[in-house]
């Protein structure tokens, strides 16, 4: 049951991992100022949302259930700081920012409120 409902939320999380983990120069350089953090943003914002309904909507593990949105928001600025020391010190050609460390809990925050504004506070938080 668990992963019937979180395969999306983990799928996305590989997802990032994945592309966090090329090298930089598979990359364009954007004309677009702020690009780089926009991801970020969007990136940890999306994986906030999946993860929170999958936790929810999961039964296999009742503990994930209480108290969702601080678990969730905790997992996800871990894992953006995971990420970003994965990519300092494993993944070539990358280096750790601190810079989008904040980005990822950025969209993270953003993520809750998307969530909140769809499904409302109830016993989430």
């Amino acid at each position: 049951m668990f992963f019937r409902y979180n395969y999306q939320g983990l799928s996305w999380a590989l997802l990032i991992l994945v592309l966090c983990g090329l090298p930089g120069d598979q990359f364009e350089r954007s004309n677009v100022v702020n690009a780089d953090a926009a991801i970020h943003v969007f990136f940890y914002a999306v994986l906030f949302f999946l993860l929170s309904v999958g936790f929810i909507k999961q039964t296999t593990y009742r503990v994930l259930r209480e108290q969702t949105l601080r678990k969730v928001f905790v997992i996800t600025v871990l894992y953006g700081v995971l990420v970003e020391v994965l990519q300092g010190y494993v993944f070539i050609g990358r280096s750790i920012e601190v810079s989008d460390m904040l980005f990822n809990g950025l969209g993270s925050l953003i993520g809750m409120f998307v969530f909140m504004s769809i499904y409302g506070r109830r016993a989430y938080l």
